[in-house]
């Protein structure tokens, strides 16, 4: 398996509109060998980076100001939330094909007068290859 993962910042009252981008990105990327896609927008209700740190390390982390979370890493600015994206592809040839062949996808493309669903350049992306799984039992 090979992951593509995105941050990206969407203002709220654009989430339906990136709901529709990503259906119409989903039908796409799996015409070209994408196995799995999935959104995931920040929860609201969950606190700040803090809450994911063992009390030790809060403790010994203390002076260093506050903790990273994804709404500091994705940039996200009042009236934004957070979405948690991957893409799972069956193993890196793939992607790396079907990837370049869906970027170039002229129905992922924004129809002219459509406005940005979000800003591209605030996008934060990276390809993961698998260092260890563990699955229930």
């Amino acid at each position: 398996m090979y992951i593509d993962a995105y941050l990206i910042p969407v203002a709220i009252d654009k989430l339906a509109a990136y709901e529709a981008f990503s259906r119409k990105v989903t039908d796409v990327y799996r015409e070209y060998g994408a196995t799995r896609i999935v959104d995931f927008r920040l929860d609201p209700d969950t606190p700040g980076g803090e809450e994911f740190h063992a009390d030790g390390a809060r403790d010994a982390l203390a002076d260093a100001g506050p903790l990273r979370d994804f709404i500091v890493a994705a940039d996200a600015r009042p009236g934004e939330t957070v979405i948690l994206a991957w893409t799972e592809w069956p193993s890196k040839d793939v992607r790396d094909s079907g990837l370049r062949n869906a970027l170039a996808d002229p129905r992922i493309q924004p129809e002219p007068g459509e406005g940005m669903v979000f800003e591209g350049r605030r996008l934060v992306a990276g390809s993961f290859a698998p260092l260890r799984e563990m699955s229930s039992p």
